[in-house]
């Protein structure tokens, strides 16, 4: 360490030493501000105690993957000799050490909702939790041959892929607000055959269904009359609540979807308990749903979710609580996640993902949040 510290020294003195000259010279900079800099070059430079986390917090740090691994494998043991050894080689570099890491990484998917964790099957794997939803909202939707289902919402299209090998409807045609998100989707899809289905992909706003329609003259069969351009399903899986407004929403899916025989379907959350009265107890409500970017006239306790979902048009409404199974099994596979790769990420996303884990057990403990599946049947066309 020795080394790094003369390089931090150094640095730190010829900077300062350049700005003594600048000021005896009568130059404009000021003498606080190189030396500032010179500081913060100093910890870019040094590999010090101090400089670690602010390299990597700064994103300045390229980390050798020795370390990393180490850091894996040692990081929660330092009580034993190896683990002291270990924690010492994270300074020195190796031959190959654990680079090879990179070469078994396997990516089985992008998914990315909350999933239904099954309590008796330990170490459950996050997409056999997140096709487990998705097949806990589709279930019972007579989804067949001739259905034409829009998704809002589709993450990063796995779920829409697992749809068509589920119930093999004719045509999915997906919209999300996130191009990155359609990028990768789009991906997906083309590499991965779904005998049977077509699925269509699109970047609309799930607030604007009607219009989205409207713009998108290629959704269905050319010639198809302009009263039979309506879905057969609507879904929007753990993504309704960030909708601006979901009330909204609701009533443009009843708008696309066909009157009497249209199902809708929904992952989706909502007020448990009734919120704070209190000007700074709301103020404090609204400020964590909007740091969620949930809009805060979303979270309804069930009667208003319900009228809601009657005020749309739906009937044969079914609303199903199940956050039991899942915000305390995210928390688990969250936090297990990043005891495995902690230091394969960077310290934002590790600390982000520790966050939402805490988030997450402090709701399944503090019941404040319903987590929902909604099914239901849109009523008659409305004659006004």
């Amino acid at each position: 360490m020795s080394n790094r510290l003369a390089v931090f020294a150094v640095v730190v003195a010829a900077l300062s030493f350049f700005t003594v000259q600048l000021s005896s010279t009568g130059a404009v900079l000021g003498s606080i501000a190189p030396l500032i800099l010179g500081f913060f070059l100093g910890l870019i430079v040094a590999e010090t105690p101090i400089a670690s986390p602010i390299q990597e917090l700064c994103g300045l740090t390229s980390r050798h993957p020795d370390k990393v691994g180490l850091d894996i494998i040692h990081a929660a043991d330092t009580s034993t000799q190896e683990g002291k050894t270990a924690k010492s080689q994270l300074n020195q570099r190796v031959m190959y050490g654990l680079q090879h890491a990179f070469l078994n990484l396997e990516v089985t998917g992008w998914w990315f909702n909350m999933g239904l964790w099954d309590k008796s099957v330990s170490g459950m794997r996050f997409q056999d939790a997140c096709k487990a939803l998705v097949q806990k909202v589709t279930s019972q939707l007579d989804i067949n041959s001739d259905s034409h289902v829009l998704d809002v919402g589709f993450g990063c299209g796995d779920q829409d892929v697992y749809m068509a090998q589920l119930h093999k409807p004719a045509r999915i045609t997906g919209i999300t607000i996130e191009p990155i998100q359609h990028h990768a989707a789009q991906d997906l899809v083309k590499r991965t055959p779904t005998p049977g289905t077509d699925i269509h992909l699109y970047v609309a706003d799930a607030s604007k269904l009607p219009q989205f329609l409207d713009s998108t003259p290629d959704l269905f069969a050319s010639g198809t009359p302009t009263a039979d351009r309506l879905f057969s399903h609507v879904i929007s899986i753990d993504s309704a609540y960030h909708y601006n407004t979901r009330a909204q929403f609701l009533k443009n899916a009843a708008q696309v979807l066909a009157p009497n025989t249209g199902r809708l379907a929904l992952a989706d959350m909502i007020l448990a308990k009734p919120p704070p009265t209190s000007a700074v107890g709301r103020s404090i409500f609204k400020s964590v749903f909007g740091a969620m970017e949930v809009p805060y006239v979303n979270m309804k306790m069930m009667d208003e979710y319900r009228q809601d979902l009657v005020d749309a048009g739906f009937v044969d409404i079914e609303i199903e609580c199940i956050e039991d199974r899942v915000f305390s099994g995210l928390a688990t596979h969250i936090q297990n996640q990043t005891s495995r790769f902690g230091g394969m990420v960077g310290p934002g996303v590790k600390w982000t993902y520790l966050a939402l884990a805490k988030g997450l057990w402090w709701l399944d403990r503090s019941k404040w949040l319903h987590f929902v599946v909604v099914k239901a049947r849109n009523g008659p066309r409305s004659s006004s």
